[in-house]
C-alpha cells in the first residue's frame, strides 16, 4: 500500500534548501544532500521541482515573501513618516540578524551574480533592491509632505540609506564579532534617518534624536 503524501515535504525541503544553499553556496549544494537534510528520496525531491535552479528560485522567492510580509510598511498618515521610516529600517536590518539563513542567501545571490549566473537571478536581486530602495523612497517623500523629513533628492537618498543597510547587514555577516557593539537595529535606524529628520511634528518623531545611541560602546 502506497505511503500517503506528506502535506510538509516541499516545505521540509524548503527549509533544507536553505540550509544546504546558505552553507555551501549555488555552485556548492547538490540535490543530494538537500534530500537528505530533508529526509526524503532524490525522486521525492524531483517530484515538486524540476532541479537545483527551480529550487533555488523556490527558495529566494519563500524568502523574499517571507520578508515582505515581516516589513509590510504601515498605512502612512498613522505617525509621522520619520517614525514610519526609522521602524522600517529597524525591522530590516532585525529580520536579517534574526534571520541568518535569509542573509546568507542573499550573499549566495550576489556572489553567484558576479560570477555570470542566470538572467533570471540577475533580475530578482534587482527587484528585490528596487523594492527596499521604492519603500524609502515614498517615506522620504511622505516625510517632506509631513515635514518629519527633509532632503533635496529622495531618489538619491533613498539610494544612500539602502546602500548603508545593505551594508551592516554584509559587515555582520563577514565580522560579527567586530561590529556586534553596533548592531542594534533600532539605534541604527536612528542614526540612518537623523540626517534627514526635522525634529518637528509630533512628539513621537525622534528619529533626529541622537541621544538613544550616545552610550553605544566604541569599536
Amino acid at each position: 500500500m502506497p505511503r500517503p503524501a506528506d502535506p510538509r515535504l516541499r516545505e521540509r525541503l524548503l527549509d533544507a534548501a536553505t540550509v544546504e544553499f546558505a552553507a555551501s553556496g549555488y555552485g556548492g549544494a547538490t540535490l543530494d544532500a538537500i534530500a537528505a537534510r530533508a529526509d526524503v528520496t532524490k525522486g521525492g525531491l524531483y517530484f515538486h521541482f524540476a532541479g537545483k535552479e527551480e529550487l533555488f528560485f523556490a527558495v529566494l522567492d519563500h524568502w523574499r515573501e517571507r520578508r515582505r510580509r515581516v516589513l509590510r510598511v504601515p498605512v502612512a498618515g498613522a505617525e509621522p513618516a520619520a517614525v514610519t521610516l526609522r521602524a522600517f529600517l529597524a525591522a530590516y536590518v532585525a529580520f536579517h540578524f534574526r534571520e541568518p539563513a535569509a542573509a546568507w542567501l542573499q550573499r549566495v545571490l550576489t556572489t553567484e551574480l558576479r560570477s555570470g549566473f542566470t538572467a533570471r537571478l540577475r533580475e530578482d536581486d534587482r527587484q528585490e533592491r528596487r523594492w527596499l530602495r521604492a519603500h524609502v523612497r515614498e517615506l522620504l517623500v511622505l516625510g517632506a509632505q509631513d515635514g518629519s523629513l527633509s532632503c533635496g533628492d529622495p531618489a538619491l537618498a533613498a539610494f544612500l540609506l539602502t546602500g548603508s543597510v545593505i551594508g551592516v547587514i554584509e559587515q555582520w555577516q563577514t565580522a560579527a564579532a567586530d561590529v556586534e557593539a553596533h548592531c542594534h537595529e533600532e539605534h541604527l535606524a536612528a542614526a540612518l534617518v537623523a540626517p534627514f529628520a526635522t525634529g518637528t511634528g509630533s512628539e513621537r518623531s525622534r528619529a533626529g534624536d541622537t541621544t538613544a545611541f550616545r552610550d553605544l560602546p566604541e569599536a
